[in-house]
């Protein structure tokens, strides 16, 4: 079977969204199947991965494929999606020179039309972006701002742009000035999203939440959407390196929606109480220089690190070091690629109760729950972890690993998805 694979943002870029592309390409491999790889033209391969070399690759343009797309370029985040049908025709010519069997759009991309091809074309969403162009929704409802609001600029923006304090300011402001022209083209981006989808012959969510958020904010009649959890990855264990003193790590991009701030100011009241803790904080983002001047302000240098972006080829260095990783997160995650590394290596995890997180933990099994609104609310809840000792932390991270790999199966998620393949073709 040979099946090409759209992913835009490959190598990854960002998030734990293109690291799971990545994996599934991988895994799809290492199952005998031939998989060609499709991403833009505009970062250099690293030739020197083994798995790189084991997959053809065609890079072609692909225009506004970028992480900045919507904090720096006006209406980016609409120019995002309008001009992607351009690259639609290398990709399928890509396809006919390669006798592919079948098409696997596996990050957000709409520019193909079913016009042009015979081809099944499975689609997988891992994000918000069906019912919102800023792919984040800051409660559970399936109901995007952008929709309700239409001066005075949109609910989300409002939340997130207040945290940054002034450096923000100019792109709140942007969005109050022009709010009823974003509006009008949000409607316009609902409507080309719902034919699109529309024309997918089969549509995959990376949790069973973002499938309810799917289906209840966009009207797809018959079609089924199947459930398939991304890719564990490797999953050996990570042993803890000895250390007299309780790590808690957090990993992921030091934005306002990802709760890094709560935990900083959590973790800041309870090391007061017990001078051997340690936070390890590995991300890139908007409120990184905030959290330096917190950090120096309170004398704090000792016990919090800013590790910066790690390579997530490196990540099992982190993990070596850490004993609890903290998800913090004030958005609904649509599944959390950090939580799964983490509790597969080993590593106790605490997470805030919502969106896909509550279908990753289950509270005192593998992980725990922590309002992580509530500052004193996760202060408690990591001061509680450290009443433990060292050995009992690192038994319970072997325990919620061996239940992780039990109800995440990794064998079983890859048989699904062939079977998908093999109904299609």
């Amino acid at each position: 079977m040979k099946v090409l694979i759209i992913s835009p943002l490959f190598p990854p870029q960002g998030s734990g969204a293109e690291i799971s592309s990545m994996l599934e390409a991988k895994e799809l491999a290492e199952n005998g199947l031939e998989v060609l790889l499709v991403t833009n033209n505009y970062v250099k391969l690293d030739i020197t991965d083994e798995f790189i070399k084991r997959i053809k690759i065609y890079q072609v343009p692909m225009f506004f494929t970028s992480f900045i797309y919507p904090r720096s370029i006006p209406f980016g985040e609409f120019a995002y999606w309008i001009f992607q049908e351009n690259s639609w025709k290398n990709i399928s010519e890509i396809a006919r020179k390669e006798s592919v069997d079948l098409i696997h759009i596996e990050h957000a991309y709409i520019g193909f039309s079913k016009d042009n091809s015979a081809l099944p074309i499975i689609l997988t969403i891992r994000d918000y972006w069906p019912i919102c162009p800023y792919r984040v929704l800051m409660d559970e409802r399936a109901v995007c701002c952008a929709n309700r609001n239409f001066i005075g600029g949109f609910r989300c923006r409002w939340e997130i742009y207040s945290e940054y304090g002034i450096a923000k300011f100019p792109h709140l402001l942007y969005n109050i000035i022009f709010t009823p022209l974003l509006h009008s083209m949000y409607k316009r981006y609902n409507i080309m999203i719902e034919r699109k989808l529309k024309e997918v012959d089969q549509i995959v969510t990376i949790s069973n939440f973002l499938k309810k958020i799917i289906e209840s904010g966009i009207s797809l009649r018959s079609k089924e959407i199947q459930v398939i959890y991304p890719s564990i990855g490797n999953n050996a264990y990570i042993p803890r390196r000895n250390s007299n003193k309780i790590t808690f790590t957090y990993i992921g991009s030091l934005e306002a929606h990802k709760g890094v701030i709560k935990l900083v100011n959590s973790f800041s009241s309870i090391v007061r109480k017990n001078d051997k803790l340690e936070l390890l904080i590995c991300g890139e983002g908007g409120l990184k220089s905030r959290i330096r001047e917190y950090i120096l302000r309170n004398n704090l240098n000792k016990h919090i690190k800013l590790l910066g972006k790690i390579d997530h080829r490196l990540i099992g260095k982190v993990y070596e070091n850490t004993d609890v990783v903290v998800v913090p997160s004030l958005w609904p995650e649509p599944y959390g690629r950090v939580v799964i590394e983490s509790l597969v290596a080993g590593r106790l995890v605490i997470v805030n109760p919502v969106g896909a997180l509550k279908e990753q933990v289950d509270d005192g099994i593998n992980g725990f729950y922590a309002n992580c609104y509530d500052i004193k609310k996760l202060a408690e809840k990591m001061l509680e972890i450290t009443c433990y000792s060292k050995d009992e932390i690192i038994s319970m991270g072997i325990k919620a690993r061996e239940y992780t790999l039990k109800k995440f199966n990794p064998k079983e998620r890859i048989k699904k998805l062939i079977k998908i393949y093999e109904r299609l073709i």
